[in-house]
């Protein structure tokens, strides 16, 4: 609940700097590694956006996987379920590029400017 009113915060400050009257959809990106529940994330918005700008608002989540880029065989691969060894080489030399920490809002979507 905590992050999507921190979201809800955001959005909501947003619209009404540029004016908007209305959420109409809000785009989210989450690591992977976040743990983040998207259906936990879209009822808390559903409750949270109710009485607001974005109730009834379109929520639009996308995870993003694990990628990881291995120092000893230079390939950059991505994994379901994160494992600490190269899924190419095995090698325990690995570094994660992606899906770990990601907490995005990548869009926003405003109506009923007001004059």
């Amino acid at each position: 609940m905590g992050i999507v009113q921190s979201i809800m915060d955001i959005v909501e400050q947003q619209a009404k700097m540029h004016r908007a009257t209305r959420i109409v959809g809000v785009t989210l990106e989450f690591g992977a590694l976040t743990a983040v529940m998207p259906d936990a994330v879209r009822f808390a918005f559903e409750i949270l956006s109710k009485g607001g700008m974005a109730e009834g608002a379109r929520l639009d989540i996308t995870i993003v996987p694990i990628k990881v880029f291995c120092l000893d065989c230079s390939k950059e691969s991505i994994m379901d379920n994160y494992q600490p060894f190269c899924p190419k080489c095995s090698s325990p030399t690995i570094q994660i590029i992606e899906g770990r920490d990601e907490m995005r809002i990548v869009s926003l979507e405003v109506d009923g400017f007001e004059e």
